[in-house]
């Protein structure tokens, strides 16, 4: 569930355990917010620690877009450059520049950097950013939403070649259907989530049947 995540507690503090510098607002994240077990985080909690931590609620955007883990050197620069992170999100709308350089970071794809800015409640060209990873993709491309995102299917195929004005036709897209349709961003790219769960757990059913 892209809204909802789970990790390994162990798995973040075995790979802080590995960095050569010092994560206080990571480990105190950890401390404050995960169980015995797990770190659960749903966006809407994400979102409302930045607004009330911005560094925590970094940290937890991070945790949130990378629950299957990233690597060391990867988080070892993120970790460096939090404060960076954290100034550079200072602000209600991203443009190509600012999205720019957040891609630069490491471990930061167009799919990252959509959960981020989602989780932060942040815009990308005055439209409220939404997630988008291959899932998401897929289901976009397929015949039952084709229609529904014709700037999008006009690059299909194209998320990495050309990912920014990919993601930035899906916005424009998913942003009409939530203006035509009275539904917020967030319960729109969730939706296109769990589509593409179920059409890939059919899938799996009739491989399997």
């Amino acid at each position: 569930m892209i809204w909802q995540t789970t990790s390994r507690r162990d798995m973040w503090t075995k790979l802080l355990d590995r960095l050569q510098n010092e994560a206080p607002y990571f480990s105190s994240f950890l401390a404050q917010h995960a169980d015995e077990q797990d770190v659960v985080l749903r966006r809407r909690q994400v979102r409302t620690l930045y607004k009330a931590n911005p560094e925590l609620g970094m940290v937890a955007a991070i945790i949130w877009a990378h629950a299957r883990g990233i690597r060391v050197n990867a988080l070892s620069l993120l970790v460096r450059d939090l404060q960076a992170l954290v100034t550079l999100f200072d602000r209600d709308n991203f443009d190509d520049d600012a999205l720019n350089h957040l891609l630069g970071q490491p471990g930061i794809s167009v799919p990252t950097a959509s959960k981020m800015l989602s989780a932060c409640g942040k815009k990308y060209g005055g439209i409220p950013a939404a997630i988008l990873d291959d899932a998401i993709s897929n289901a976009i491309e397929s015949s039952e939403f084709a229609e529904d995102f014709p700037r999008t299917n006009r690059l299909r195929g194209k998320t990495r070649s050309r990912p920014l004005e990919y993601y930035k036709s899906y916005l424009a897209d998913l942003h009409d259907l939530a203006v035509q349709h009275d539904i917020g961003h967030d319960n729109l790219d969730r939706f296109l989530s769990e589509f593409a769960a179920n059409a890939s757990s059919d899938e799996h059913a009739r491989k399997s049947a």
